[in-house]
Formats: structure tokens, sequence, C-alpha cells
């Protein structure tokens, strides 16, 4: 055998053992496939656009000379100020999140409060109301599932029966701190009380902090995927921390808004959440509203038990005007099905709107429609279209990120069998 013929051998051998090395990898371990500008359908970013969506970026304020939120890890302390568990354990102070909340809040401190929750399931709505101070609301179990929270709450059931859904008893009564978030609700004259009242944890407590526990909307598969909005969390404070949280339910699961106490959406107001270590559970529209908000290392998955039709991640409603919805980095998406769910969808509420979000360094498994990933703007019915961009005399992309004419969802550097890129005819 000559030279020539062993090197040829070697390099088959080779290029062999290294086909096999990248077919025995997992796709979500495999470098990502995203390259820019994608396509009308799977717009994605270039490494230089992909900087300027960062959580600073997302993090910052209306006022454009205000520093960017900056968030701490949160801390608990050796002695909280309230502990919610069963009666007659030693150092519990109230049998009931609410009863615990109302206390904190009656206070007017304007200094931070902590209510440690003890293992354990805690039926019914929990009301955060604004105040000078912040919440801090964490369980003391080993796990999140350690702690819940949880009630079935329907946005189509009509005022009088969602009134006694959540108030037995007279927990929510006139002069008690949350009065006013449960009369906006209890007084509509409409036929139903709509998603910004199926809320099993509400708040609106600027600084809110949410850890180690699990809020459900039990719904459940109780009714069919058309209308009936049913959300776990909704939250309308800023600078809200959420950290080990399980929010499942179905459609609406997350509500974020920038709502006041007038109960409705804003355009001079901006909220920012982060959500960190966390996990995300539904099928439509699982985070949706109006807000900055940031994941991270979190993991969203969509249930498809309901319906085989349709399931969506997100749902924006960002001013077309602001330039930072949602942001996903370092995080999971899974989802049921075969090739049925979706990333996400504008939330059209108004002709202002125009849903902002990025996915970003995160894995995207099977179960996610790969030729179509974004859908259709909800309310509106306003079709996808990615900006592509065009190339200058230099090869360089050009596009305006935020140019109305286009949808504003956006990837850059995911990986998995979800992420691949479908090529598209061309027109």
């Amino acid at each position: 055998m000559n030279i020539s013929s062993v090197s040829r051998l070697a390099l088959a051998l080779a290029f062999g053992v290294t086909l096999t090395a990248c077919s025995s990898t997992p796709p979500d371990q495999r470098p990502s496939t995203q390259g820019a500008p994608g396509t009308t359908s799977r717009p994605i970013l270039s490494a230089a656009e992909a900087k300027n969506f960062v959580q600073s970026r997302y993090f910052t304020t209306m006022d454009a000379n205000a520093a960017p939120w900056s968030p701490s890890a949160i801390t608990t302390p050796a002695k909280p100020d309230y502990v919610v568990g069963p009666a007659g354990t030693e150092g519990v102070t109230h049998t009931t999140i609410q009863a615990a909340v109302d206390a904190v809040i009656a206070r007017h401190s304007d200094r931070r409060m902590y209510i440690a929750v003890l293992p354990g399931e805690y039926p019914g709505t929990v009301y955060i109301p604004a105040a000078p101070g912040s919440v801090t609301l964490y369980g003391t179990g080993d796990n999140a599932a350690d702690v819940k929270i949880g009630l079935a709450i329907d946005s189509e059931i009509d005022p009088n029966s969602w009134r006694r859904l959540v108030n037995p008893g007279g927990k929510y009564m006139p002069g008690k701190p949350a009065w006013y978030m449960f009369d906006s609700c209890q007084s509509k004259r409409s036929a139903t009380v709509g998603v910004m009242c199926s809320a099993v944890v509400w708040s609106q407590n600027n600084g809110l902090q949410l850890q180690n526990l699990t809020i459900e909307n039990n719904l459940g598969d109780s009714v069919d995927a058309g209308n009936h909005q049913a959300v776990a969390l909704r939250s309308d404070g800023d600078q809200v921390q959420i950290n080990k949280v399980n929010i499942l339910g179905r459609q609406n699961t997350f509500f974020v808004t920038n709502s006041g106490v007038q109960n409705r959406l804003q355009n001079d107001r901006i909220t920012r959440t982060l959500v960190t270590n966390s996990y995300l559970e539904g099928d439509v529209d699982i985070v949706s509203g109006r807000g900055a908000v940031v994941f991270d290392n979190t993991d969203f998955r969509v249930v498809n038990s309901r319906t085989q039709q349709e399931g969506y991640v997100f749902a924006p409603a960002t001013q077309s005007n602001l330039f930072f919805g949602f942001l996903a980095t370092n995080s999971r998406f899974n989802a049921a099905g075969d090739g049925v769910a979706q990333l996400g969808r504008s939330l059209d509420v108004d002709s202002s709107t125009n849903g902002q979000v990025v996915i970003r360094d995160s894995v995207i498994n099977d179960g996610f429609n790969t030729a179509k990933p974004w859908a259709d703007a909800a309310i509106s019915k306003r079709p996808f279209s990615g900006n592509t961009g065009a190339k200058d005399d230099k090869g360089e992309i050009q596009r305006n990120l935020n140019d109305t004419n286009f949808n504003r969802m956006w990837e850059y550097n995911n990986r998995g069998v979800g992420s691949y890129v479908v090529a598209e005819p061309k027109q």
C-alpha cells in the first residue's frame, strides 16, 4: 500500500468517526444552526443585533436618564415577619396567606416585609395590593411543589358566581387592604368577569418577590380551549422577582400587565419582571400581557390535553413605541403533540400594539411547528411577517428591528429539533 492510499484510508476513517460522534450527540447539545436573517416565518438575529437584547436593556425605564433596574438575588431572613401554616404549629402567625398579606399591608411600612409559608396546600385566591413597601412571599419546603396555592377560576363565569367562588366567608371586605382589587371585579356589569379577574394570585405590589412555591389555576381540562382564560399568576407591579416558582394552568397562565389601581392597561407605565429557575405550563398564550419580562433558566411546557389544534408560549401586547417586551434566555421549551405548538403570537389588544419577544441561547425541542413557529396575531388576526431585511454592499444585513410593518418576534442561537429554520421557496 502506498502512502497516498494510507492517507486516504486514514482520512476516511477519521471522517466516519466524526460523523458517528455528531449523529450520537443529542440535538439540544449540538451547536445552533440558526443563521441571520432567517426567513419571513422565522426571523433570526445576527450576533450584532442580538447584543441589543439582554436583561439590562429590557429593564430600562421610560426615563432615558434613569439607570436600568439591576436586581440582586432574593434573600430570606432567619426570622420572617409572618409565618403561614397550620393552626397550633410553632411560630405560625396566620393560617391563610391572605390574612398574612393583609397584616403586612396594614402596617403601612415602607420596608420589605417577609412572609414564610410552611409546606401544605392553600386553596383560594391571594391578592397583594399596592403598598409603600414590598412583599417577599416564599415557601419553606425543600421544593417549589411543597407549597401549593390553587383554585379553579374561569374568565367566562358571571360576576355573581365569581364573587361566591373568590370571597367565601368575607375574605375581602370594605376596610381590608385588598378590597379595592376584589371590588373592581365584583362590581363588573359585564356578562363575564374576563381575563383580568381570573387570577388565583394577583399582585399590584412593586418590588414583589415570590420564591419556592407553586401557583396553579386548576381549571384544567374542565373547559374547552376557546375563550376560557384561567390565569394562575397576574402581576401588575414593577421590579418583580420570581424564583423557583411553578406557575401552572392552561390559557394565560402568567399574565403580566402595567395596570394601576383602576384595573386596566395603561400607555404611560412600564412594569419589569425577572423570572429565574422556574417552570411554566399551559396551552394557549402561557405568558401574555403588557410589560418587560426576562426569563432566565426557565422551563416552558406546552400541554395539549385540551386541544390538538393550537398552543402558544408567548403573547406579548407590547406597545409599538416600546422596544422591549419578553426575553427568554438560557431556557428550555418543550411541547406535547406533533408539531402543533408555536412559540408565540402578538396580542393585539389595540392598534398601538406590536408584541415584542426574543428567544435566545435556549433549547427548543420537538413538538413545535418548525415551518411556522410564530402565529398570526390574536384578536386582530394580523398575519405574521418577519423582517429579513436586505444586504448592503458589504454583505451585512440592514433592517429596522422595530419596523411597524413587520412582527417583532426573534430568535438567536437556539438549539434542538424545534429550532431548525425551514427554507422558504423563493418568491
